[in-house]
Parts: structure tokens; sequence; C-alpha cells
């Protein structure tokens, strides 16, 4: 059993009350917090599975709240407190205290209180940190993965693939600026971020709209270059994947701040199918598998 699957089992389990206005599934919970939303979201690192074991702990801390940050900037959000857990074995008193420093510095960084936690130690050699984030979006301005429509564009911040390689698994900026700008402005209610791969990533937020896609590989923004079925599948991007009306993304390319780059690589269909196209013809089975975090 794969993590799909496994979800569509145990998420039926869990009982909504009225102020979770989204079931889960999204990016972030999302939570009726006075006139405002809360938004809630968890993920975390394993030693030589998000991280060779000999990289620097402060990129390790980073990483880890950086990953959350990105889930925030995906529902148009701004963060505000980080709760962490960790759990080693065998790291030095020096590595936990270069863990903390560069969390706090990252924290710092992006304005986020770090407000509690827990500590334990494992039984065998392994770290496994795992943080909390919390933030708020208005409710009138929070993108979700439901609110994609046929004929919209599908759109991507930065480039994609190459992830591992080039370092940018750790030393990725979370698109905090540019999704709080595409959501304040109303040029997306729909956006996730890409952490998966695209390939694994993009079908979650059709099946949540009730939608399917067609995707240009040959327009995908390949990071150094690389084969298009890398910039689908290698994952660890994080950048931000959204919808956008074809008559607002001329508007969007001028009034877009940013030196991040955009690229519309597809559009929202009204199958629940995706496909791939180059050149105008869709490429007949291809089959193009992001990460899969646990097999059972």
């Amino acid at each position: 059993m794969n993590e799909t699957a496994l979800l569509q089992q145990i998420l039926p389990l869990f009982r909504r009350d009225e102020n979770m206005l989204v079931p889960p599934g999204d990016d972030c919970a999302l939570l009726k917090f006075g006139d405002r939303c809360l938004l809630a979201a968890a993920d975390q690192v394993i030693s030589n599975v998000h991280y060779y074991e000999d990289t620097a702990p402060e990129r390790v801390a980073a990483k880890l709240l950086k990953r959350n940050l990105s889930d925030i900037a995906a529902m148009g959000g701004i963060p505000r407190w980080a709760l962490l857990t960790l759990a080693v074995n065998g790291r030095s008193d020096e590595w936990m205290q270069r863990f903390f420093a560069g969390l706090e510095a990252c924290a710092q960084q992006y304005n986020v209180t770090v407000a509690g936690g827990d500590l334990a130690s494992l039984p065998t050699r392994l770290d496994c940190a795992a943080l909390t984030i919390l933030g708020e979006v208005e409710p009138d301005k929070v993108c979700l993965r439901q609110n994609a429509r046929p004929g919209e564009l599908i759109a991507v911040t930065g480039a994609l693939g190459d992830t591992l390689r080039t370092g940018h698994n750790l030393d990725f900026e979370p698109r905090l600026d540019e999704g709080r700008f595409l959501a304040q402005n109303n040029f997306s209610c729909c956006m996730m971020d890409l952490s998966d791969g695209m390939a694994a990533d993009l079908p979650k937020l059709l099946n949540a709209s009730g939608c399917g896609a067609e995707i240009e590989l040959d327009k995908l923004p390949c990071r150094n270059h690389c084969d298009p079925r890398q910039a689908l599948s290698d994952g660890e991007d994080y950048e931000l994947l959204f919808t956008i009306p074809p008559d607002k993304y001329q508007e969007l390319q001028k009034k877009w701040p940013f030196a991040t780059t955009l690229t519309a690589v597809g559009r929202v269909t009204d199958t629940r199918t995706v496909k791939y196209t180059t050149a105008g013809k869709v490429v007949p089975d291809l089959e193009i598998n992001g990460y899969e975090h646990c097999k059972f």
C-alpha cells in the first residue's frame, strides 16, 4: 500500500467540526479563527532520506522550517509560530547547539517565532525532526487546491528538477512573498507547493478540483537544462504551482515585482486525466512518477 491509498483509508476516520473549513488534503489545515483563518501544517526531515548524515546541522534545521514555510506560501498566508519535535541518536552537544542556532536564524529571517516542542532520543543511529507551522490568512484570499477551473492556465515559479545535485533541495527559498502577491492581487485562488515533483503533486490538486490537465513538456522550466522527466519527477523543488485565468496572465507578467521567474506550462481541462504534450502533440504512454514518501 502506498501513501495515497493509505490516506484514502484513514482520512474518513477523522471527524470535522464547524471550524475546519476544508477537509485534510491541502497544503495546510484551514481553521476558522475569529475574523481570520488559522493555517496549520506539519512536516519532517529524516537523516539519509531528506539529507545526508554529514549535512551541516544548520542546513538541516533551515530545510525543516522552510519546507513548512512553503506550505504556508501555497495558501497565500503569513507564517507566525513553529513547534519542533526532535529525536536523535549519537549527535554531539555541538551538533545540537548548531541545529537550534540554525533553526532560530532561519526563523528570524522569515519572522517566525519558535514557540515550543519536544525532545527525545532514538535507539538507532537516526535523526527525525518534525515541525508544525502556524500562520494566518484572510478568508477571502486563501488559495485552495479545490479551486482550479477548466480553461485556466497552469503556471509555476522558478525552475524544476536537478534539485539534489545542485543543492537546491537544501538551499531553496520558500516563495512566501510570491504566494502573497498572487493571492492578495486576485491573480490566483488555487495554489500548491511542489515538493514531491509535479508528476506526483499536480494530480492531487486536480483530484481536489475534479479536473484534468495538459502539460507542455517543452515549456517546463528545467533547472540547469535537465531532462523534462527530471523536472517532473525529481521533487524537492519547493516552487509554487498555481492556476490563473488566461486573461489575467499577461497582466500578472507586467506587474510581477520579483526576480523569480514565471512560466505557464499547461492548462486545466475538464477531463480527469493528465496528458503530456510536446510540439502540440500528445506524448502517448508516458508514465512519470514523483517521489513516494512511504510504501507498506
